[in-house]
């Protein structure tokens, strides 16, 4: 994908994101359960695709997060940040993975919970 491609395709994905934030937090009541009925069920097929893709291979990597030298084990960044913002309480950042959790003093291991 070349960069002005790129670029554009993440202004769109992002200005829808601005709409909705916007819509949700600033519409009146009518509004923002027209919004529920619609939008809900559009942004959790997003992310049942999006999740779709990182599911563990036989081996139990990701195979979108995965290079030929660097493997990727499951659950992969964007299984954890799926599980920190649908499962956990408030969706914050406390529950970082990775190299830079040490520097934080946060947990370096994040255990996702079987629903």
């Amino acid at each position: 994908m070349d960069e002005v491609l790129a670029g554009t395709l993440c202004r769109a994905v992002h200005q829808r994101l601005d709409y909705l934030d916007k819509l949700a937090t600033g519409a009146d009541l009518v509004s923002r359960a027209a919004l529920a009925d619609t939008e809900i069920v559009r942004l959790t097929s997003a992310w049942r695709t999006l999740l779709a893709a990182h599911q563990p291979d036989a081996r139990g990597r990701c195979p979108e997060c995965s290079g030929w030298r660097r493997p990727r084990r499951h659950p992969c960044s964007v299984w954890r940040i799926a599980h920190q913002h649908l499962i956990a309480a408030d969706g914050s950042p406390a529950d970082r993975a990775g190299r830079h959790a040490a520097a934080t003093g946060r947990p370096a291991v994040v255990t996702l919970e079987a629903s």
